[in-house]
């Protein structure tokens, strides 16, 4: 999991208008509907499921300590997909009130979780995040013509879900890492997928569809970047914009859409 900044989520919780028409502009559906589809769930019904359900947000200060603002956006994105959220207290206080609500979400140095304490599910952030972006992906490349082909740019947790996304979708799908071996493995248990490092990429056509979950920028040289492709990239820091061609296009956020899975899959779908 990459650590975040007070500064990659100093928005979040203030511009949520905002937020919702340019995912709109990008996928055509809100960030609800995103998540709940990514899940495979009826948004409709899976508002009626979570209408008012407790969620707290817990600040965890072990390790390198409490990210500033990090807690209060978990509780923003909780409270815009309609929830009732608050921010507990810090560490074994705020885990001791938790279980007194539907749900609670925290996360420290490695680990970043949704619970609810009623079913004992956890949802975890990194397969979360993958089926969320890998599902707006999806959304961006409705109607478009051609092969069903699509990259994902690393072999990690995010990357690992979202490519499993992909080829449930219909398409092949190449996982692209640093390390051959562990892109090999990845693909070795995702039927449908393909396993490649950079260097073989120069060999292949052009991809149109690109998920980037590589916590690195060394993974894609852009001239084999389609001119109308479409990029979902969960990564932070994010290094596409200003770099994509005019026609392309990009969804990234930091944290909301990777939440709102985690969430909905905790109140609705999660068992222990």
């Amino acid at each position: 999991m990459t650590r975040l900044t007070e500064n990659d989520i100093t928005d979040i919780g203030t511009a949520w208008t905002d937020y919702e028409r340019r995912l709109h502009a990008v996928t055509g559906c809100g960030l609800f509907e995103l998540a709940a589809g990514a899940l495979g769930l009826d948004p409709a019904r899976a508002r009626r499921e979570t209408q008012g359900l407790r969620v707290g947000a817990i600040p965890v200060s072990s390790g390198e300590g409490i990210i500033g603002g990090f807690a209060a956006s978990l509780a923003s994105i909780a409270t815009h997909l309609g929830f009732e959220a608050e921010v507990l207290p810090p560490d074994a206080e705020g885990f001791r009130l938790a279980r007194g609500y539907d749900l609670f979400i925290w996360a420290d140095d490695d680990t970043y979780l949704a619970e609810n304490p009623r079913t004992g599910g956890v949802s975890e952030n990194g397969r979360a995040t993958g089926r969320g972006f890998a599902a707006a992906l999806l959304r961006m490349a409705q109607g478009r013509p051609g092969e069903k082909r699509a990259l994902v740019l690393g072999a990690g947790p995010v990357g690992r879900a979202g490519a499993e996304t992909l080829a449930r979708a219909g398409y092949t799908t190449f996982i692209c890492d640093l390390d051959r071996d562990k892109a090999g493995r990845a693909c070795a248990a995702l039927p449908g997928c393909v396993p490649c490092v950079p260097e073989d990429l120069p060999t292949l056509p052009r991809f149109g569809l690109v998920l980037d979950a590589a916590p690195t920028d060394r993974c894609f040289p852009l001239d084999r970047l389609a001119p109308e492709a479409r990029i979902a990239a969960p990564c932070v820091p994010c290094p596409w914009p200003g770099r994509i061609p005019a026609d392309a296009r990009l969804w990234h956020d930091p944290l909301e859409l990777g939440t709102a899975v985690m969430l909905l899959e905790a109140a609705c779908l999660a068992r222990a």
